[in-house]
């Protein structure tokens, strides 16, 4: 840890977990969350920008603390990192073109589904017999599906229900799907982390028990994904 800091990894353009409001500020769920958790720490939030796929390396070279990004655990992770407590819970959904033939997970197979390479989404669509079209973000991945350049977006319904309270307009669907069960999002963190993983999950507890995370998720989300 840097001596009286709390140094977070964020993508920065992921609404409404992180992203940047038209004056350059950082703002979003996560962005909130971690900066109510430094404040419990009685550290001061430091934020590093950087893109979804260069998260999880700035882990190993302690280019920060901890990843506050919509990080699931998965066994894969678990393994090589750190996790504290989760935050969120949510559905997965299948993001198409309305009137497309993609209704269910076993719909994938020999498709071409916009992801982000290493996330979990990416490898449950590959499994399923998908071709990976690689897209750095899911702005990104939805407009390739929006212009024709793939057929699905498999991802988390809290990001499609916020993509789409801010786009009504837009040609997208979406369907819910239980291929990945409910998926969560908790802090990441490096292996050797385990002291700050402790302490930042007491510091989650005090905010889900006063009230703070279910405010923060209401207000982002316009739901309480904080519970199971």
């Amino acid at each position: 840890m840097h001596k009286g800091q709390l140094t977070v990894g964020s993508e920065g353009g992921f609404a409404p977990f992180s992203f940047r409001t038209k004056s350059g500020k950082l703002s979003g769920f996560e962005v909130a969350l971690a900066k109510d958790v430094a404040k419990q720490l009685k550290l001061k939030p430091v934020f590093v920008q950087t893109k979804f796929d260069s998260l999880i390396s700035g882990l190993d070279t302690k280019k920060y603390d901890v990843v506050y990004n919509d990080m699931s655990i998965t066994p894969e992770r678990q393994k090589a990192y750190t996790f504290g407590r989760e935050y969120l819970f949510t559905k997965s959904v299948l993001i198409t073109k309305k009137g497309s033939d993609i209704k269910t997970y076993a719909d994938l197979k020999g498709k071409r589904a916009a992801e982000t390479t290493s996330s979990n989404f990416s490898q449950a669509a590959k499994k399923a017999g998908a071709q990976i079209v690689a897209a750095p973000g899911f702005a990104e991945q939805l407009e390739l599906v929006a212009n024709g350049k793939a057929d699905v977006v498999l991802n988390s319904q809290d990001s499609w229900t916020a993509y789409k309270k801010v786009h009504p307009e837009t040609n997208l669907q979406a369907t819910v799907t239980n291929a990945l069960g409910q998926t969560t999002a908790a802090p990441m963190l490096n292996k050797h982390n385990k002291q700050l993983a402790k302490k930042i999950s007491q510091a989650q507890r005090k905010l889900e028990k006063d009230g703070t995370m279910k405010q923060l998720s209401e207000k982002y989300f316009g739901a309480d994904l904080t519970k199971k």
